[in-house]
């Protein structure tokens, strides 16, 4: 690899870390859906605030004068393929929730250490998240995280040398960018994709806003939309790469010529 025009390479690595920065905070952050609730009456009245991520969130309510937040907790149960989102104080409490919701039965929706369960009125759609979805999601995006990663490792070694293995050298760095970009592309697809079809967008699988009679406004939060940007990274180092490529075919570097190391006296005309 010619040693020229590096700098293409360098801004492919800052990008790279930027990337992998952005999946780290879409990851640990907790906006990936936001909704708030008002009161039927009075639209102006919000009655509530939910905001939750991968693994938990935080409940935001406005019924009294002093505002009470709750921690929200991501509860899964793989054996019946079911994922909620639950404020319950206790482990305990919040499983039997999440079972509660799954069979379609309505647990009490306060953020208090037990649960109980009203069988009587049962819910035509049961307002959780699929496991296998649940499942895929996360580790698709860990995943591109890892992607992102070996992205930048293998920007900042073809910024500093030139290797010799394809795997290490810019055919590398440059099909680790595609991966990790589909990686962002398929996570935002999958979640999308099921946020507009499962009805995760009306129960939000939280009991507050499925068993609840306030008008909402629920969407994706910023967490969610993090992505495009980890995305429009992982293209714009392919361009870098690529453009690098195209300038050296242009206008490739001079050869050159070290004449000590031809001690026969050889001539070499230019």
């Amino acid at each position: 690899m010619a040693a020229t025009r590096r700098g293409y390479i360098f801004g492919a690595f800052v990008s790279s870390v930027l990337c992998v920065i952005l999946i780290i905070v879409a990851i640990s952050s907790d906006s990936w859906v936001e909704c708030a609730t008002y009161n039927q009456n009075d639209i102006d009245s919000k009655t509530s605030d939910t905001r939750y991520g991968l693994f938990g969130g935080q409940f935001s309510l406005y019924l009294l004068n002093t505002p009470s937040y709750s921690t929200l907790h991501m509860t899964c149960i793989p054996e019946i393929n079911v994922c909620a989102v639950s404020c319950k104080t206790e482990a305990l409490a919040r499983e039997q929730e999440v079972r509660a919701l799954a069979e379609g039965y309505r647990p009490n929706i306060g953020c208090v250490s037990v649960t109980t369960v009203n069988t009587n009125d049962p819910l035509s759609e049961p307002p959780v998240i699929s496991f296998g979805v649940y499942l895929a999601l996360v580790i698709i995006i860990f995943i591109q995280l890892l992607a992102a990663v070996a992205t930048a490792i293998l920007a900042i070694i073809n910024a500093m040398t030139n290797p010799t293995e394809p795997i290490f050298g810019l055919p590398g760095c440059l099909w680790s960018n595609v991966v990790t970009a589909v990686l962002g592309i398929v996570v935002m697809l999958l979640f999308g994709v099921y946020w507009e079809t499962s009805g995760l967008k009306e129960h939000l699988a939280f009991s507050f806003i499925a068993l609840g009679d306030d008008k909402q406004s629920s969407s994706l939060g910023f967490s969610y939309w993090l992505l495009i940007v980890s995305i429009l990274c992982s293209v714009a180092n392919v361009a870098l790469i690529e453009l690098r490529r195209y300038l050296l075919e242009r206008d490739p570097p001079p050869p050159t010529i070290k004449v000590e190391n031809h001690s026969d006296g050889t001539i070499f005309l230019y």
